[in-house]
C-alpha cells in the first residue's frame, strides 16, 4: 500500500481543465490518438491536446502549428519530454526517479514506462517553416499487458508499480500540459539551451538507439539544432529526430 495519495482526486469523467492557449479533445479508448491528432492537423485548432478516455495510461497528442523552421521544429521532442519529467516529479512521490533516453524513451526508476512521439508536415527544405507539428506521449499508469504482469519485466515498469498507481490520468494531463507550456515559454525567451541542458541530466546513458533496419546505434550528443550525434558501424552520423520518425513512425508503448 503506498502512503501516498492524490490529495484533490479528479473524476476521469472530468474534462482536463488545461492552461490558456491549450484545449482538451477526449478521443474514445478504440481510437489512436496519435493518427487522431494527424487526421486532424489541417482542422483542429493549435494547441489541441487530444487524450484518450482510458484510466490506465496517459495517452495525449499535442497539435501545433510551428512559426520556426522545419530544423528547429527537432528540439520540439526534447522540451516535451522533460516537461514530462516535470510533470511526473510534481506528483509522485520523491522516491520515483524519471529519466530519458533518445528519442524519446520515458524510465522510471530505469524501467521503460512511457514513449514520446513525433510527426510533422514535412517541408522539402529543413529552412521552411511545417504547417504542423505533433507531439504525443503514451506513460503506464498501471500495467496494462498480461504477459509482464504474469511474468514481470524488470525492464519495463508503471507508475503503479513504482508506488505511484494513486495519481489519475486526468490530473497527468494537466500537469503534462502544464509543464509543456512553461518549458516552451523558456524555450521561446532561453533558446534551447536549458531544455537540452535538463535533458542531459536525466539521460539514461546505457541505452542503445534501435533502427528501422534492426541495426543499432549508440548516441553520443545532441547537437544545438537538437539533431543526434550517433555512432553507427563505427562511424559518426547525424540523425535528426524528424528523419528518425520519418522511418520509424512511431515508438511502441512496451
Amino acid at each position: 500500500m503506498s502512503l501516498y495519495y492524490e490529495l484533490d482526486p479528479a473524476d476521469e469523467n472530468d474534462e482536463p481543465q488545461l492552461p490558456p492557449l491549450l484545449k482538451p479533445e477526449k478521443v474514445s479508448k478504440d481510437v489512436d490518438v496519435f493518427q487522431k491528432a494527424i487526421s486532424s492537423s489541417t482542422q483542429a485548432d493549435t494547441g489541441t491536446v487530444f487524450y484518450s478516455e482510458k484510466s490506465d495510461l496517459v495517452d495525449i497528442a499535442i497539435l501545433l502549428n510551428p512559426e520556426v523552421s522545419q530544423k528547429k521544429c527537432n528540439q520540439m521532442i526534447f522540451v516535451l519530454t522533460v516537461a514530462v519529467g516535470d510533470a511526473i516529479g510534481a506528483l509522485a512521490p520523491p522516491e520515483v526517479i524519471v529519466t530519458n533516453s533518445f528519442p524519446g524513451y520515458i524510465f522510471l526508476n530505469k524501467g521503460e514506462a512511457g514513449v514520446v512521439n513525433f510527426a510533422i508536415d514535412n517541408q522539402k527544405s529543413d529552412k521552411d517553416i511545417p504547417e504542423w507539428l505533433i507531439l504525443g506521449l503514451q506513460l503506464k499508469i498501471k500495467e496494462t499487458n498480461q504477459m509482464n504482469e504474469d511474468h514481470p519485466d524488470p525492464d519495463l515498469t508503471s507508475l503503479e508499480t513504482e508506488g505511484a498507481g494513486f495519481i489519475s490520468r486526468t490530473r497527468l494531463v494537466e500537469s503534462v500540459s502544464r509543464h509543456f507550456l512553461a518549458w516552451l515559454n523558456q524555450w521561446e525567451d532561453d533558446g534551447f539551451a536549458p531544455v537540452i541542458k535538463m535533458w542531459n541530466q536525466r539521460i539514461e546513458n546505457d541505452k542503445v538507439i534501435e533502427m528501422s533496419n534492426g541495426s543499432i546505434a549508440k548516441l553520443l550528443t545532441i547537437d544545438e539544432n537538437g539533431v543526434a550525434v550517433v555512432e553507427k558501424n563505427n562511424e559518426k552520423v547525424f540523425l535528426s529526430p524528424i528523419e528518425y520518425f520519418n522511418e520509424m513512425k512511431v515508438l511502441k508503448l512496451k
